[in-house]
């Protein structure tokens, strides 16, 4: 990747997390250096020196992936210091730097709330459900301050599933309960369906809108453009390792703010030239093949 006959380095916030993981390779195979930016390498309380940390490295472009989805003991302020505070002093930065590729913030599609029938477009209304999601939006609205002077784009994945995936999350709990063949599984509601995505397909996205033209780009879905509901995994997984656990429900799994139903258009990621290439029963038999034998009981919540 060159642009004006030199490198580009793009600088990748989060880079220890599981879309971090995952995207990295695929920037350095399409041409990027890459400068993992977690927090050993940077102080994200200031601007100033998030800004001669940019500048020092000759940062070109960032992919803000850092995020909280589970502060500790339930704070919902983790949430937006994290997810908004700390996005908005890293904006600040990019500005102050003179950042002269894209800013690639990645939100989340819990901003814009339960959907209807119709899968949700990017300039759809917003209506988060929970703390999560409108830390998210207030991040989004940050960005928003300074498209004057920074080339935004807004990527929102749905709930992105793979190999490597942290085990207290839906899919990589039941993948690892079907392996154990544990025989039964304590759920809450499976009819609850949600927009998964393929993390390597999210990562082809996500490095599709890092390099769409400049300016080219305010938001952009990384879905696979269905509803899937719990229902359908528990029964491919069924169909693939051939176990047939019984499904008990339990209601003390349900939590007040969960979204029962969301799709999410994908028009955009195709016009960027993104093929999906993994279906349901590939990213499933991927994560089977990637699970640890011996686990300890989990509980089965939606993240």
């Amino acid at each position: 990747m060159s642009a004006g006959g030199g490198k580009r380095l793009c600088a990748v916030t989060g880079p220890g997390g599981f879309v971090g993981g995952h995207l990295m390779p695929v920037l350095s195979a399409r041409g990027w250096q890459i400068l993992p930016m977690g927090r050993a390498a940077a102080d994200f309380s200031d601007p100033e020196a998030l800004a001669a940390c940019l500048a020092r490295h000759g940062v070109t472009d960032i992919v803000h992936l850092a995020a909280e989805s589970n502060p500790a003991g339930g704070d919902a302020r983790a949430f937006y210091e994290t997810n908004a505070f700390l996005t908005e002093r890293l904006l600040q930065a990019a500005a102050t730097a003179g950042l002269p590729g894209r800013f690639l913030l990645v939100s989340a599609t819990s901003v814009y709330g339960d959907s209807g029938p119709a899968p949700q477009r990017e300039d759809d209304p917003k209506q988060p459900p929970n703390h999560y999601g409108a830390s998210k939006l207030l991040a989004e609205v940050f960005a928003g301050w300074y498209r004057d002077r920074l080339d935004v784009t807004i990527a929102r994945p749905s709930n992105c599933m793979g190999a490597g995936q942290n085990p207290r999350y839906l899919v990589p709990k039941l993948v690892r309960a079907f392996a154990e063949r544990a025989p039964e599984i304590a759920m809450g509601d499976t009819a609850i369906a949600r927009d998964f995505v393929d993390i390597r397909d999210a990562a082809d996205i996500l490095a599709r809108a890092l390099e769409a033209p400049a300016r080219s780009l305010d938001a952009i879905n990384v879905s696979s453009g269905r509803a899937t509901a719990i229902a359908e995994i528990l029964e491919t997984l069924t169909a693939i390792t051939g176990h047939a656990p019984e499904i008990r429900r339990d209601d003390r799994f349900i939590r007040k703010g969960d979204m029962r139903f969301q799709a999410c258009d994908s028009a955009r990621a195709r016009r960027l030239g993104h093929v999906p290439r993994h279906d349901l029963e590939d990213t499933l038999s991927w994560m089977l093949a990637a699970a640890p034998a011996a686990l300890e009981p989990v509980e089965m919540r939606l993240p």
